[in-house]
């Protein structure tokens, strides 16, 4: 089990895409005070009385909320990515999970190694945890979703799906 810090992004964007229950499969997600915040209001019924035990809240401490709002304050990130970014560096986790280009390009130059929503369903995919039609039917719910990806992205995904499917 993979230890994860997620941002609100991908859990949005799988909650959306009713895939959501992959993500446990990879491991225990630890987030910080904003995105829980962050999910509240923009999916109120995705955990209306209490957390699933999978998922963590974690404080941040004094040099991590420093090291975020230094990201905040020079545009690079906006809050949340920046708390949640700041708590993976901090707790070593294995993989950060973000939908955002900038931050998982700052993860890159910080040795995090950052996956996206697209990321959780091909792995999961890559696993045999789920089907080839599983896996399809959850990149087109993604596809829906308010996760915005290119053309090209999208292809890319399928590629890789087929690619672990021959």
């Amino acid at each position: 089990m993979k230890r994860l810090v997620a941002d609100t992004g991908p859990l949005l964007h799988l909650h959306e895409a009713g895939a959501l229950h992959l993500v446990p499969l990879i491991g225990n997600v630890s987030v910080p005070r904003l995105v829980l915040e962050e999910l509240r209001k923009h999916a109120p019924d995705l955990w209306p009385h209490q957390l699933p035990t999978w998922v963590k809240q974690l404080p941040l401490t004094a040099s991590s909320r420093r090291r975020a709002q230094s990201w905040v304050q020079a545009g690079l990130l906006h809050a949340g990515e920046a708390e949640s970014l700041a708590l993976a560096e901090a707790i070593h986790a294995d993989w950060f999970l973000t939908d955002d280009a900038a931050a998982r390009l700052l993860a890159k130059t910080l040795r995090i190694a950052a996956h996206g929503s697209l990321g959780v369903v091909l792995w999961s995919a890559g696993q045999s945890l789920i089907t080839k039609i599983e896996a399809e039917n959850f990149l087109t719910a993604l596809a829906k979703s308010s996760l915005w990806m290119s053309a090209r992205v999208r292809a890319d995904a399928r590629l890789a799906l087929e690619k672990l499917f021959d």
